[in-house]
């Protein structure tokens, strides 16, 4: 073999090294400690038996796919829960203990459950909300919204009693917060006029806000207005919190928040990045749904400077939502930013999206 045949071998040896090195790289770009999605318990069905097939089956995807953690429904924004409650009202349709049989196969499989909780919503009046209308949150014109009002002790107690008793009946390790907030929908900010929580102000600000006349930011009461609302919301975050550590055993906090932390907190009393300062949670999903690079890399930098230090961050990447519609190179792509920017992983919306297409780009990239 002459020295020119040696040479070329040896440059298509390093070469082949590396575009090895180089997949390899890449490859561990997007390893990440957290790779979730949120699931709705729609997505298996009521039917025990075709539920529990195709939970298992979707649960072996995802562990092939690297999925480590599933957000599962288990209050919707109707009031139903999903889950054996003595307090709420469960989903008829479903006359089995969905939640238990799922956290089972999970944890055979190792994969994190985090119970989902969308808060303050409850759009269908159930059960303890049909009993205390007062309780709905109000505008000045008398309109209500289907959400319950955080201003109020006996909401913020009732929201809280669903999570420990999912806490203390399941074991479970964490509690996912979502409408952590006050309503976005008919306005922001839709902040309750109610008779209770206008005395509750009444008595923190000694001003009567119903005489209130100019209800601008150039208003010092309207002003207070807005952060004491704003700290309503973070009190039960912080409740919550001071009650799932007298359980004994660490239960965690994580939380889906709006992208932008500055508008969150004015428009619908969600200070997010309070919270994590706080360490009143433990993980922030950010829910970044959108195709638009340059904002994505925005809002994800943005996030993981608020939690530095404090909280895991993990970006929400839209896959199908009613704002963006994914690719499966879009969502590689977006990953590939959250990893860069010092994230702690990511989570997929939703399951109902998560389809093959995007599997496979998963399991090539785990």
């Amino acid at each position: 073999m002459n020295k020119r045949t040696i040479a070329f071998l040896l440059l298509l040896l390093g070469t082949l090294a590396a575009l090895a090195a180089g997949q390899t790289a890449s490859e561990e770009s997007l390893a990440m400690p957290v790779r979730g999605v949120w699931m709705h318990p729609g997505f298996f069905g009521p039917d025990k038996t075709a539920a529990l097939e195709k939970i298992r089956a979707t649960l072996d995807e995802y562990q092939k796919a690297g999925i480590n953690t599933v957000i599962l429904l288990v209050k919707d924004t109707s009031g139903r829960v999903y889950f054996k409650s003595r307090i709420g009202v469960s989903d008829p349709r479903w006359d089995w203990d969905f939640l238990a049989e799922f956290l089972a196969e999970a944890r055979r499989r190792d994969i994190q459950v985090h119970p989902w909780f969308c808060v303050f919503t409850e759009a269908s009046l159930l059960g303890r909300v049909r009993e205390h209308p007062e309780w709905l949150i109000q505008s000045p014109r008398k309109e209500f919204v289907g959400s319950v009002n955080p201003a109020l002790p006996a909401v913020r107690d009732y929201e809280r009693s669903l999570m420990m008793e999912v806490a203390a009946r399941y074991g479970v390790d964490w509690i996912h917060l979502d409408y952590i907030r006050f309503p976005c929908e008919p306005t922001e900010p839709f902040f309750s006029n109610d008779a209770e929580t206008l005395r509750l102000f009444r008595e923190y600000s000694g001003v009567d806000l119903a005489t209130l006349k100019a209800r601008d930011s150039g208003n010092m009461i309207w002003n207070e207005w807005l952060e004491w609302n704003r700290g309503r919301v973070t009190q039960f975050v912080r409740e919550l919190r001071e009650s799932l550590k007298a359980t004994g055993r660490p239960v965690k906090i994580s939380a889906a928040v709006f992208p932008n932390a500055d508008n969150a907190k004015v428009l619908i009393g969600q200070d997010w990045a309070a919270w994590a300062k706080e360490g009143l949670v433990d993980m922030l999903c950010p829910m970044l749904y959108t195709n638009h690079a340059q904002f994505f890399e925005k809002f994800t930098r943005q996030a993981v400077e608020f939690g530095r230090g404090h909280c895991q961050v993990c970006p929400g990447i839209g896959i199908g939502t009613s704002h963006n519609q994914n690719t499966p190179d879009g969502m590689i792509e977006q990953m590939k930013v959250s990893k860069a920017l010092g994230a702690d992983g990511v989570i997929f919306f939703s399951t109902n999206s998560l389809n093959e297409p995007f599997l496979e780009k998963l399991k090539a990239a785990k």
